[in-house]
Parts: structure tokens; C-alpha cells; sequence
């Protein structure tokens, strides 16, 4: 298989989602090229150009010249030096992600996207302990009633979402002149089944046939079996009339037991393992995906999950993926003892020691995370402030962590 690299024959650390990948956040009038990295802003006046942003050029300028852009692709280099796999060398195996122009020009950094992801706002049914009130409205909410923001920030935002009909506009324009570039078209949240602009972006397929372009949701389950079947067979009819290539449910999930339930703050895990099954069985035409974050708290159970998703992969193929948390740094793995984990992760690679091609990806991951977080210091300080922000949750919402991690409790530092 020819590589990103080898093709355009371009110099690491290049990148391939910097040339091709492109995350907007319409509520906020924001987008990046990858998770990883610092986010420029966008407005309704400058939305046309979300993928050519200033930064974005001079990241892939500086890549093309050899050099670490930093602004967050520090990630994939701390994954890199500890010898494992990274998102950035994952994605460089692609070539055929590549923009169009770099067949005219192999150095071409103004670029048309190929891969495209969409959060149209933040309204969520839940509030996972790792995440904030830029993606989830309950979070918000908490955020606003225990004053943990400044008033300022919520301000600021106000403002910013005052734009979002226009950017909603704006993006669908851009969609209908550019939507036959994109192979993935990436639809998060928020939940999108709980938000009304998921039935909008049915509609919009219905109206434009992409026959190149797979839809891709990412979704917390958390939603009545009833409504999910509705929507999904809209999008079943799309594939039926080839008005989309394939459709693919991501579902969030990090590990299981009352210990998902604990860091996916609302969750219901067997309406979750429902939904899920239903998915699995039903829908042999939707393309499944189970992606996690890595936290200290979920590599508990993690095993079970990944023990789970192999006897669900008798059925048919399941991709199994996870990033380390970000902006989180007290949730981090790597803040305790190397080799503290080891079990965990070694029994998981053990479970995905098969020849399936999508156990065996995961299975390098892990391989890769464990090197990388076995490679970071030993950080006491940040562990006691993990027990003091899971107090404070527990305050707030009225929960216990101490019951479900009583290791983390007796744990000295």
C-alpha cells in the first residue's frame, strides 16, 4: 500500500488530516484539522475558506519543510517517540484520502477537503465527566448554576451563537458546491439523535445525491429505540437509492458496568446494549464502530468491554477505537506509576490477539498507548487533584466514585 508520504513524496511529520480533514463547530464559529490541535475562528463571512484558514496553511507549510507545527500535534509525537502507533501515521496509510489538487501539485497547501466533520451545536442528553459545556447543554447548564465558568465566557458565547443561522446557511451552501469532494461526511454533538439537525442532513441527501460520500454519525445511544429506527431507516432508504455511499454509526463508549454509567453521566447502559444490539442485528447494512476515551477511571473495566466487542464481532465486523483524554490533564492515564496499568491494558491486546484486520489495528493501538503512557513521569500531584474533582461531581450530582473505584480511594500519594 502506498503511503501519504511516499506518493508526494513528502517529508515527516506530514500529515495527512492536515490536508484533508477539516472539524467545524457551527455554534462556536470555530474548525481545526484534527482534535489534537488549537482551533481558528470562523464566520459566516469567512466559512468558505474553513479548510485554507491562515493557521492551517502555515501547519502544512511547515510540515512540507520537516518541522513539528506544535499548536497540539505534540499528541501524535509523544505517541510516536514511545514507539507506538499514532493517529498521524494511521491516517498517512490513506493515500487515496489526498485532495484533489495534489494531483496537479504534490506541494499544494489551498486544498479542497476530502473528509469533513460537523458539530452543528452542544445540545446532549448527557454530561460525561470529561467533557464541558462546548459540546454537552447539560454541562452547560451545571456549568452555569455552580458558577464553575466565568460569566464572561458564557457571555462571549452568546454572541458567538447569535451567528449560527447564518453559519447554517452558509455551511449548506458550501455543502451543495463541494459535498461530490467529500468522502466522509462526519455528523457529532451534542447527540445528534436528539437534535433536529440530523433529520436536516437526511433531508439534504435526499435532495443531493452524494453517491461518493458515507454518512457518519457519532452517537451515545441514548435515545428511545423507537425514534432510532425511525431515523435509521430514512438513512437505509438513502443507501437504497444510492443518494449515499455507506452509512456508519460511531457509538461513544468507554468501558462498561456502573463505572460507564458513572463517567457517562446519564447514561442507561442496558437501553445503550439495546440500542446497540439492535444496531448489530437489524441493521447489517450500517457500518459499526464503538470509540472510547481513555481516562484512569475507565481502564477498570475496559477488559470487559473489549471482551464484549469480540463476541460481538462473531456477528460481523466491529472497529473498536480510543484517544487519551485532552484538556483533562488530573483524568490522564499516564499521571500514575509506569506499569500501574499493565494488566489492564495486557489483558485487553490479549483479547484482540486474532487475525481480523480490525482487532489487530486496535490491538496495535493499544500496544502503542501502553508504551506511551508507561514512557510519562509520575505526577502525585494531579492524581489528588482527580479525587478532588471527582468529589466535587459527586457534590453536584449526588453520586459516589468512591463506591465504583475504591483502589483510587485507599490510593496514597
Amino acid at each position: 500500500m502506498t503511503s501519504f508520504l511516499e506518493k508526494y513524496n513528502l517529508k515527516d511529520p506530514t500529515c495527512l488530516y492536515k490536508w484533508t480533514w477539516s472539524t467545524i463547530r457551527l455554534m462556536e464559529g470555530t474548525t481545526n484539522s484534527c482534535h489534537r490541535v488549537k482551533s481558528d475562528k470562523l464566520t459566516p463571512y469567512t466559512y468558505k475558506d474553513f479548510h485554507n484558514t491562515p493557521s492551517k496553511l502555515i501547519h502544512r507549510q511547515k510540515m512540507q519543510n520537516g518541522i513539528w507545527p506544535g499548536d497540539g500535534c505534540e499528541y501524535c509525537k509523544k505517541i510516536e517517540d514511545a514507539g507506538g502507533l499514532s493517529d498521524r501515521q494511521d491516517i498517512n496509510n490513506d493515500a487515496w484520502l489526498s485532495p484533489i489538487e495534489l494531483e496537479q501539485d504534490p506541494k499544494a497547501i489551498k486544498v479542497t477537503p476530502k473528509l469533513v466533520e460537523v458539530y452543528f451545536n452542544n445540545l446532549c442528553n448527557m454530561n460525561c465527566i470529561y467533557c464541558n459545556g462546548h459540546y454537552s447543554t447539560l454541562w452547560e447548564a451545571e456549568e452555569k448554576k455552580f458558577g464553575l465558568r466565568d460569566t464572561k465566557d458564557f457571555e462571549k458565547l452568546q454572541l458567538q451563537r447569535k451567528q449560527y443561522p447564518e453559519m447554517l446557511k452558509q455551511h449548506w451552501e458550501w455543502m451543495k458546491e463541494n459535498v461530490k469532494h467529500v468522502v466522509q461526511y462526519r455528523v457529532l454533538g451534542g447527540e445528534p439523535f436528539f437534535q433536529p439537525e440530523f433529520e436536516q442532513n437526511i433531508d439534504f441527501f435526499f435532495n443531493n445525491p452524494c453517491p461518493n460520500t458515507k454518512f457518519i454519525i457519532f452517537s451515545n445511544l441514548k435515545v428511545k429505540n423507537e425514534r432510532m429506527r425511525k431515523l435509521l431507516d430514512k438513512v437505509v432508504q438513502l443507501q437504497k437509492i444510492n443518494h449515499i455511499s455507506g452509512f456508519q454509526v460511531v457509538c461513544s463508549f468507554d468501558c462498561w458496568g456502573p463505572e460507564v454509567e458513572y463517567i457517562r453521566t446519564g447514561l442507561d447502559l442496558k437501553q445503550w446494549e439495546e440500542n446497540f444490539l439492535t444496531l448489530l442485528h437489524d441493521y447489517p447494512g450500517v457500518d459499526l464502530q464503538i470509540h472510547g476515551t481513555i481516562i484512569s477511571l475507565t481502564m477498570q473495566t475496559l477488559p470487559i468491554l473489549c471482551e464484549k466487542i469480540v463476541g460481538w464481532q462473531r456477528v460481523r465486523s466491529i472497529y473498536h477505537s480510543q484517544n487519551f483524554v485532552c484538556d483533562k490533564p488530573h483524568m490522564d492515564v499516564g499521571i500514575f506509576p509506569p506499569g500501574f496499568f499493565d494488566k489492564e491494558f495486557d489483558r485487553c491486546i490479549e483479547l484482540y490477539n486474532d487475525s481480523d484486520v480490525y482487532t489487530q489495528k486496535a490491538k496495535e493501538y493499544l500496544v502503542g498507548y501502553k508504551k506511551k503512557v508507561n514512557a510519562q513521569k509520575y505526577e502525585p500531584e494531579k492524581i489528588t487533584k482527580l479525587k478532588t474533582t471527582l468529589d466535587e461531581i459527586d457534590k453536584r450530582r449526588g453520586t459516589n466514585w468512591k463506591k465504583l473505584w475504591p483502589w483510587l480511594d485507599s490510593y496514597e500519594v
